[in-house]
């Protein structure tokens, strides 16, 4: 009897095993699409053999823990793909939006602007004493003064909104970095030798959401916790301290990596482009009124920059032709040297910048579409560890069954053995 006992003890063991097993399945299906979340598996140990008068028996095995298929090296590299992907992504975005706000093809914009106010001049010194051809001049000026503006006044509207974004941004990666320490601490308190996956589940999916925010490094502790880490300046800055503390981000120009650090590189180019704008706008004043004596342009930068409606009053036709020949050599000067130091032809140094916003964005768009690829193939490799595989899992409940329903006849075989030898001794 006591053998029979043992064999009914171990079927209703496996039994057990096979429901929690079963039900392990169940869970990953119905979470094979959820963020973060990692593939369970029933982990089973052997429980200890018993002596019996014939040798050592087994009796079986019992469920001792759920675990969850994880890699961290992979899922920091991950992070690490994330941070890149997500820095050019949004500088990418912000720079195509101020290319397309100051975009100039050398026949519109300002450059055409230019060519236009040069070419008023050229048609003035055929008729120096043409009322129209002079109006031409007025019109060209005025339309370069309004081109400098518009452009300037665009990138500057870009520029007020970044800071703007960077706040949200700032705001956004703190409350994960609470959130994170907050799922630490109830991580520690569900007990040692518990297993609380979804918490893990739901950790793993706030880092991975402030690893496209701001650079992300984590260490697991013992105890189940994380401590999390940032980059500022090309230091390590702690966020999280397993379940202790936190540290919330106060301060911003160190961080050079993901969402945020893409708003700042933007932030950087675009208040690069206005100095340029200002510079060719603060030159293109100072040589104008140079070159033709007159002041047809005034004020302190491109912001202000305006262009006067009557400098051609009083002149005569004879100074009217010098003044266009003048303008002449101005237009095909490459020395003209700018408030920045460089020296080239007002068009060119037009040009230079167009060439900077141009490079700027296509060097963005290729890093973004590397660091896409290879935001593709670490989620893949994550995927092929963690993901679900819900073949896989339909196989194993097929298998669960049939081992439940073999362990369901040996307790319907040890049971009518049992009432046999019962009834025997009756």
């Amino acid at each position: 009897m006591a053998g029979l006992a043992l064999t009914l003890n171990t079927a209703e063991n496996c039994l057990l095993n096979t429901q929690a097993e079963i039900s392990t399945s169940s869970n990953n299906i119905a979470n094979a699409n959820t963020a973060g979340y990692a593939e369970e598996t029933a982990v089973q140990t052997q429980d200890p053999s018993v002596w019996s008068t014939g040798g050592w028996l087994g009796t079986g095995a019992s469920v001792t823990s759920i675990s969850e298929a994880r890699n961290n090296y992979i899922e920091q590299q991950l992070m690490d793909a994330n941070t890149s992907a997500s820095y050019y992504t949004n500088l990418s975005s912000e720079l195509t939006t101020v290319q397309t706000m100051a975009s100039d093809s050398g026949s519109n914009g300002i450059s055409g602007a230019l060519g236009s106010f040069f070419d008023s001049w050229s048609t003035l010194a055929q008729d120096p004493s043409d009322p129209s051809a002079q109006q031409t001049v007025y019109s060209a000026a005025q339309s370069l003064a309004s081109a400098i503006q518009s452009t300037y006044s665009q990138l500057n509207q870009a520029a007020t909104q970044i800071p703007t974004q960077i706040t949200d941004t700032v705001n956004q990666a703190n409350t994960l970095i609470q959130q994170i320490q907050q799922l630490n601490q109830s991580i520690v308190s569900t007990g040692v030798n518990s297993q609380p996956n979804n918490l893990i589940d739901q950790r793993y999916q706030a880092m991975d959401q402030l690893s496209q925010l701001i650079p992300v490094s984590f260490v697991t502790n013992a105890n189940g916790t994380v401590d999390v880490n940032t980059v500022e300046s090309g230091a390590s800055v702690n966020l999280v301290s397993g379940a202790t503390s936190y540290t919330p981000i106060t301060s911003t120009s160190g961080i050079t990596g993901g969402e945020l650090g893409g708003l700042l590189q933007a932030q950087t180019n675009v208040s690069g482009y206005m100095g340029q704008f200002d510079d060719f706008a603060q030159t293109l004043e100072s040589q104008v009124n140079s070159a033709s004596g007159l002041t047809i342009f005034s004020g302190s930068g491109a912001s202000s920059i305006t262009a006067s409606s009557t400098f051609l009053t009083g002149q005569s036709a004879s100074s009217l032709s010098t003044i266009a020949q003048n303008m002449s050599s101005l237009q095909d000067s490459t020395s003209v040297t700018f408030t920045d130091g460089t020296t080239s032809s007002l068009q060119q140094y037009l040009s230079s910048i167009q060439n900077t916003i141009g490079s700027d964005v296509q060097s963005a768009n290729n890093n973004q579409t590397y660091y896409d690829a290879l935001q593709t193939q670490l989620q893949n490799q994550q995927q092929s560890v963690s993901g679900v595989s819900l073949d896989q899992e339909m196989v194993d409940v097929i298998q669960f069954q049939q081992i439940y329903q073999a362990a369901a006849k040996v307790v319907e075989t040890t049971q009518t053995l049992m009432n046999t030898v019962i009834n025997m001794v009756q």
